[in-house]
Parts: structure tokens; C-alpha cells; sequence
């Protein structure tokens, strides 16, 4: 392991608010969640971040929003190709932390090249794949845990998406 993390599973500072946007935890088809429709207005707020969301360009199967805001900006991302077991093989984290998301499996990783970046991915296990949320400073800054942040988003997000199938 490199450096470390203050992140922590408990403590939710989610402003108290439930999402009520686009999947329901019954619906077993990941492929049904937009990325820009996860977080509501509130929550946006809550959390600095600018709506709406700008879809990402990424891959075919593993659609993407980014919200810009202040302290940190997070990009959504629906994988429906990988889970968190097939994400933990990859060679591409210098950091991966099993975790849990309101008792789904998750992890928190940091890729090779992101730790000055200040950049962390919070991710779950969602439907037949998985939810990420990558949040990055948008300060070099000692007084923001991107880390924090992205489990936090991750924690409002996670109720409102399918369940693993």
C-alpha cells in the first residue's frame, strides 16, 4: 500500500434528504441508470456540485456524467461489464480497499498517476455490474478527503440503483 486515506465506511453527512431518481432497488438492469440523473438537485447542492451534469465520452457499456464543483469534482460512472472483484485484478490501482456501501461490496481505489492528482474512486456492486464515483480536488488542499467525498456520494447513490442480480 501507498500513503493512506482517511476514509471511513461510517459517519453519513448526507444532508439528510432521500434520492428519488432513476432506478428502483427492484429493478434488476443496470443498464436503466443514467449516470446525470443519479443525484438529485438537493443533494447536488449539498455536496458543491454543479447541475447539470455533462455526459462523459467513455466506453461503449460504461456511461459517465461529471459535475463540476468546488471543493472537489466527481464523475459518475455505470460499468456494466466489471464488478468490484473483476475491478480489484486489474493492474492499474496502487491502492484498492475492500469496503462496504450501506452493506453492498465495494472498494475504494486510487489508480497509478492519481495520488498527486488528488483523485479516489469510491465503487459498488450494482445490477450486473457496478456503480463508480470518482471524485477529484479541484485544490491541492489538506482540507478535503477526496476519499471521504466519494464514499459520502456513493452512500446516496447506492439505494437508488438495482440490486446485484
Amino acid at each position: 500500500m501507498v500513503g493512506g486515506c482517511a476514509c471511513s465506511p461510517a459517519g453519513d453527512t448526507d444532508g439528510g434528504s432521500s434520492e428519488t431518481t432513476s432506478a428502483s432497488s427492484s429493478e434488476k438492469e443496470l443498464k436503466s441508470v443514467k449516470p446525470c440523473d443519479m443525484l438529485s438537485p438537493d443533494t447536488l447542492d449539498f455536496f458543491g456540485l454543479e447541475a447539470p451534469g455533462e455526459p462523459a465520452d467513455t466506453l461503449p457499456r460504461k456511461a459517465g456524467c461529471n459535475f463540476g464543483g468546488d471543493p472537489v469534482s466527481v464523475t459518475l460512472l455505470k460499468d456494466e461489464r466489471n464488478t468490484v472483484s473483476s475491478n480489484e485484478q486489474k493492474s492499474v490501482w496502487v491502492e484498492f480497499e475492500r469496503l462496504g456501501v450501506n452493506g453492498r461490496t465495494g472498494a475504494r481505489a486510487i489508480t497509478q498517476g492519481t495520488t498527486k492528482a488528488r483523485l479516489c474512486n469510491v465503487m459498488f456492486e450494482a445490477g450486473e455490474g457496478l456503480i463508480q464515483v470518482q471524485a477529484r480536488e479541484n485544490q491541492q488542499s489538506d482540507d478535503v478527503d477526496e476519499c471521504r467525498k466519494a464514499l459520502e456520494i456513493a452512500k446516496r447513490i447506492e439505494p437508488n440503483v438495482p440490486e446485484l442480480a
